[in-house]
């Protein structure tokens, strides 16, 4: 029986460790594996980017779906080359379950990083960055506000709470068969 590539989504909120865990976790699953970060296709758009927010515009909610479209079909490129791979973006909600619909014939995980509020609050101060700044009056409101899309995610996967844990704990915490989708 010929095995299938493996297509891991790790997901979470910003500053949960996504872009750190994805490459370490397909290091760990290859050779060969490779690894992508949404972040490449958000930035992407140089003209007329529109941002996510609590009530999002219709041409924001497109661009955020292209960017969700061009990582699953870069997943699926590949996988179909042979390669099993890790993608890392803040995906929530029903953004999930579109996400793996978009994949064929290969075996599909999802890890969800889960550090505790008053983690990803430090984590953000420590960036000298605030990608919460238009979810709420303060930092900490800002994640709470956007840390319901996790609540939206299919309870599916393997969630780990990240909070106080190196990033090479977080991926030797990660099992791959309790992470099936």
């Amino acid at each position: 029986m010929e095995s299938k590539q493996k297509v891991v989504l790790v997901t979470g909120m910003q500053a949960a460790g996504k872009s750190t865990i994805a490459p370490l976790l397909a290091a760990r699953m290859g050779p060969p594996a490779a690894t992508l970060d949404g972040d490449v296709f958000y930035r992407g758009v140089v003209a007329g980017a529109e941002i996510m927010t609590p009530e999002p515009s219709a041409e924001a909610v497109r661009q955020l779906e292209l960017r969700y479209d061009a990582s699953a079909l870069v997943a699926q490129h590949y996988a179909d080359n042979g390669f099993d791979f890790v993608c890392s973006d803040i995906v929530l909600g029903e953004h999930v379950e579109r996400w793996f619909s978009q994949l064929r014939g290969v075996d599909t995980y999802l890890v969800v990083l889960v550090p505790s509020v008053e983690s990803i609050v430090e984590r953000e101060i420590g960036r000298g960055s605030n990608a919460y700044r238009d979810w709420g009056p303060s930092l900490e409101d800002g994640v709470r506000e956007l840390q319901k899309g996790l609540d939206e995610i299919p309870r599916r996967g393997l969630w780990i709470d990240t909070t106080g844990q190196s990033p090479a704990q977080t991926v030797n915490e990660i099992d791959l068969e309790k992470a099936r989708w």
